[in-house]
């Protein structure tokens, strides 16, 4: 799995989406501005031009600590290396605590690797890819087998995970889960619960700066206030949309494995070796499936909103990240209990299937010497151009860095990780009145199209300068042959004289009369062709 960054270097290939589009530009910034420990409401110039620390990821979370302290791509690197790692020892520790004999050390080492080697979502830390261990930490708990191993792996987790985007749903599923064998055992497991809220106290303790900005900070009104999730992909969602979709689940994984889940099932149903666990787990992920399948059927995704205002941001959809340990606990339970013997083809094959085919690295990599896939994506290196904006900057002779700049089907973190301002950002958490700022130059334009009008207003985490030619289309790399842009519909007079906004940085040529081409920057290493434009 880290055979292509040895390979390759810089020019390996890495997830765009929610990856170099938004978290390394913010790991750059901070670490380049020095505010990784930065207090709560320091500014961070970059995005949306300034914003206060606890807008970004916490300084006191693993995956952020790696880039302050080694070169930002060995950073990388390392991150990846250790979410694996940390995934196959904490399925082992699962897989031992569960007691499943198999008569083979071969073939728990063969399942251990398939969990490891599933395709983790880098900026989730080890959310998903530890679940096994924390679970089985709760196991120890209410047989009174704990350890002091058991207080290590849950301090490790909560500094290595990331609260709002998914271990928080994950916390709430313990949660219930000991409530439930409490309820049913008629006994109150103390201890269980103890711990379960010593993790808890952990995890806010690293979000601290958030928590304090975010709820406790009269002054700063954020844009989620008018948040919600019931529009667009997250709405009309059937249950097989989530045991089916690894990409919705934080994980990328083949729906081999939910066919191979059923089928295991089926025949053990068949055979009466029924596997009580297996068809436990089994249950709990249809009914997750189908529990949130009708959230989203019944548009109640924002239904936290409902108990507490503050909280209606939160998408309820993400207790799916359940989805990928309870499916291969499933199999495992079945495949212990049928002693199922074709593991020494399978999951080798399984194996091949994760790392060269659902690894973002070695799908590009293969794709590149043999076209099966008809996308084309850019290097780590050609994504972010750090010579062709060296040019730039050269050019505008910026020496301040005081120049701000919007971005037209470039992705604001490419400008912003080469140290630009610019008034647009992806971001989780920023002012309301930035957004109010954007929508007055580009509301006209998003009448144009009324499903790109709710991703802005009802959304918004992409705080873009968005037109209704190329809607969200920020994959404008050099090799397409598309159109000139056409003269988005904004108020001009407004983003020149109120928001001073100086450039504009456009990867395809703009037909306009209201601004004016001062230089195309092209590089054979860059995915971008740069247009910069001046408002007249």
């Amino acid at each position: 799995m880290l055979l292509p960054y040895l390979i390759f270097g810089e020019d390996v290939y890495l997830p765009v989406t929610d990856n170099m589009d938004s978290n390394l530009a913010w790991y750059k910034m901070l670490k380049d501005q020095g505010k990784v420990f930065s207090s709560w409401n320091t500014p961070v110039q970059g995005m949306l031009l300034e914003l206060p620390r606890f807008s970004y990821p916490s300084g006191f979370n693993i995956e952020l600590l790696l880039f302050a302290l080694f070169p930002f791509f060995k950073a990388y690197i390392i991150n990846k290396a250790l979410i694996c790692i940390i995934a196959f020892f904490s399925f082992r520790f699962w897989l031992r605590g569960q007691k499943l004999i198999f008569g083979d050390n071969t073939l728990e080492v063969l399942i251990c690797l398939l969990w490891a080697s599933l395709a983790f979502y880098p900026h989730r830390g080890i959310s998903i890819a530890a679940l096994p261990a924390v679970v089985q930490v709760f196991v120890l708990l209410l047989r009174k087998k704990e350890t002091t191993a058991s207080l290590m792996i849950l301090i490790g987790y909560a500094i290595y995970s990331m609260l709002s985007l998914a271990a928080l749903y994950l916390l709430l599923g313990i949660l219930f889960w000991l409530l439930v064998v409490c309820f049913l055992e008629r006994k109150f497991h103390l201890k269980a619960i103890l711990f379960w809220c010593f993790l808890l106290i952990f995890f806010l303790v690293q979000e601290i700066h958030l928590i304090k900005g975010y709820f406790f900070n009269p002054s700063f009104i954020s844009h989620r206030t008018e948040f919600t999730y019931d529009f667009g992909i997250w709405t009309q969602q059937y249950p097989w949309v989530f045991f089916g979709s690894g990409d919705q689940n934080g994980v990328h994984y083949s729906p081999i494995y939910i066919i191979f889940m059923l089928c295991l099932g089926i025949y053990a149903w068949y055979k009466k070796s029924a596997s009580r666990k297996g068809f436990l787990f089994l249950a709990l992920l249809l009914l997750i499936s189908c529990l949130l399948s009708l959230v989203s059927l019944t548009g109640s995704i924002t239904i936290m909103g409902k108990l507490i205002p503050e909280l209606g941001s939160l998408n309820v959809l993400r207790f799916e990240y359940w989805i990928p340990f309870l499916m291969m606990a499933s199999i495992v339970y079945f495949w212990a209990k049928l002693h199922f013997l074709g593991y020494r083809v399978l999951i080798p094959l399984f194996l091949c299937v994760n790392i060269f085919l659902y690894q973002y690295e070695w799908r590009y990599t293969i794709n590149s010497y043999i076209h099966v896939l008809d996308q084309k994506v850019p290097t780590y290196s050609s994504y972010f151009a750090e010579t062709q904006f060296e040019e730039l900057k050269v050019f505008l002779a910026d020496e301040q860095g005081q120049e701000r700049f919007i971005n037209f089907n470039i992705p604001p973190a490419v400008a912003t990780f080469n140290g630009l301002q610019t008034y647009d950002g992806y971001l989780q958490v920023y002012a309301k009145s930035h957004k109010e700022k954007v929508y007055q130059v580009i509301q006209h334009e998003l009448e144009k199209d009324q499903s790109l009008k709710a991703h802005f207003l009802d959304w918004g985490n992409k705080c873009y300068f968005q037109n209704a030619q190329y809607p969200d289309d920020y994959f404008m790399y050099k090799w397409r042959n598309e159109s000139p842009l056409m003269e988005p519909d904004y108020d001009y007079d407004y983003l020149k004289e109120e928001l001073e906004v100086d450039y504009i940085l456009s990867a395809l040529p703009v037909e306009s009369d209201k601004m004016s081409l001062v230089k195309v920057f092209e590089n054979e290493s860059s995915a971008w062709r740069i247009h910069l434009y001046e408002l007249k």
